[in-house]
């Protein structure tokens, strides 16, 4: 399996996870957003919530640019870059976007 492959099927199973939890009765959906083919990867809560108020979350969203994954968003209490790491993704292949370019030499992760 190549390195892009790979990377993918870690990110999938990574949100897969987290969009198992929720509770269906408050109206709220779990949902993982995957595009393949333009490695954009998101996990979102969307939906009613008690049918009062529109919800849309966007919990975590990861690409894969330049063979490293790009973390953009992260509204969870996961530490995910670490997570990654704990999978057999290398440091250096991960990179904070969330952090300034200035900022991210100084994360432990890639800068780019």
């Amino acid at each position: 399996m190549d390195k892009i492959s790979q990377y993918q099927n870690v990110i999938i199973d990574y949100l897969n996870e987290h969009a198992q939890f929720g509770n269906p009765s408050t109206g709220l959906e779990n949902q993982v957003l995957i595009d393949r083919e333009h490695n954009h990867f998101q996990y979102v809560i969307t939906g009613w919530q008690n049918q009062k108020q529109f919800v849309y979350i966007n919990c975590l969203h990861l690409d894969i640019k330049d063979g490293k994954i790009w973390i953009w968003q992260n509204n969870t209490d996961a530490f995910v870059a670490d997570d990654l790491v704990e999978r057999g993704i290398p440091k250096t292949d991960i990179v904070l976007a969330f952090n300034s370019p200035q900022e991210r030499q100084f994360t432990g992760f890639a800068v780019a």
